[in-house]
């Protein structure tokens, strides 16, 4: 904090106590010399002495009223100093150390007034710069982390059939076209993304019978479910009706049969429900399986997010479809939630009615 600001706001209250001062002078001198003289001729009392006597006088009081009115007003604004332009300098040194890149940095201030007020409302924005920072230097290792495998087997394949190493086998043209497939997924997922950062879905608010959707969305998905061996039940209530996207609210319903499909063990079961909620519609998906850690649920919809960083990508996929869930809910004005506790892990997604 430049020390000149104190010598300002100094200089600012010993103007206003000089312009109080003087104006008071003014009037007092304007009003009560009149009245002075007009008593001094009234009782017949030789005026030119005790004139100067009256302004001498007067001109003590204002002396003294001045200095007193001056060094109360200097203590005032020292203890203003210490009590607002400090903090606010604090701030400002919390803000030039956020902009040189370091998050960690935090604003003293506490209390219910405005000052605190605005310190805790910079440390909370501190809070979430430095989490926006770790998800991006996490998206651009985790994009470049997701497309590096693939492309390295699609050029190792390529470069081995061109040189004349290994033959182009059904088998081989297979494993290819598979890698080909992720990355579309990836590409797709992260277009999806990009739309809803861009603001450009919107939602139709048209009629839509959420379990019939859920319904129609499990007997797509059943065969997959049979064939890794895993119980697919669902409790779909007859009242589901909400307005919303229908193909947005497919997309959604999808990944998160997806994401139980893949953290499911062979021999589990995924339960999905349909309930009524308060002036909404609720859809749970509810699987068996190993959970999801305490403190990576609060992180579980972030963008590549992975809770466990040593899985592979057969059984974790590329972390984008959880986000589009919470995505189409943001658009929907619903939520969505997870829990997970004694190896059983719930996601749900609601939707206004």
């Amino acid at each position: 904090m430049r020390p000149t600001l104190l010598w300002r706001l100094l200089a600012v209250t010993l103007l206003v106590v000089g312009v109080a001062v003087s104006v008071a002078a003014l009037m007092i001198r304007s009003l009560a010399d009149g009245i002075f003289m007009n008593l001094m001729k009234e009782f017949q009392i030789e005026v030119e002495v005790m004139h100067r006597i009256f302004i001498a006088a007067m001109g003590r009081s204002l002396l003294l009223a001045s200095l007193a009115a001056a060094g109360v007003g200097l203590l005032l604004s020292v203890l203003l100093f210490r009590r607002v332009v400090r903090p606010i300098g604090g701030m400002m040194t919390m803000a030039e150390r956020i902009a040189a890149g370091d998050y960690t940095a935090r604003a003293e201030g506490t209390g219910e007034d405005e000052i605190g007020r605005l310190a805790e409302a910079l440390n909370r924005m501190a809070t979430a710069l430095a989490t926006l920072e770790r998800l991006r230097k996490d998206l651009v290792a985790n994009v470049a982390h997701e497309l590096r495998t693939p492309l390295a087997n699609l050029q190792g394949y390529l470069e081995a059939i061109g040189d004349g190493v290994a033959p182009a086998t059904p088998e081989t043209i297979r494993s290819l076209q598979e890698e080909v497939i992720r990355l579309v997924r990836l590409v797709e997922g992260l277009h999806a993304l990009s739309l809803f950062d861009a603001r450009l879905p919107r939602r139709r608010a048209e009629p839509v019978d959420l379990g019939a959707l859920t319904r129609r969305q499990l007997d797509l998905r059943r065969p997959e479910f049979a064939a890794r061996g895993i119980a697919l039940a669902e409790e779909i209530t007859p009242n589901g009706a909400a307005r919303g996207d229908a193909d947005l609210l497919s997309q959604a319903l999808s990944n998160l049969l997806d994401n139980a499909l893949k953290y499911t063990p062979q021999g589990g079961e995924v339960r999905v429900t349909v309930d009524p909620a308060p002036q909404a519609v609720r859809v749970t998906v509810a699987n068996s399986g190993g959970g999801i850690a305490a403190e990576d649920l609060p992180f579980i919809f972030e963008r590549f997010y992975r809770g466990e960083k040593s899985r592979s990508r057969a059984s974790g996929g590329a972390g984008i479809g959880l986000s589009i869930v919470k995505e189409v809910a943001r658009v929907h004005g619903g939520e969505v939630g997870v829990d997970s506790a004694d190896g059983r892990t719930t996601f749900w997604l609601t939707v206004p009615s």
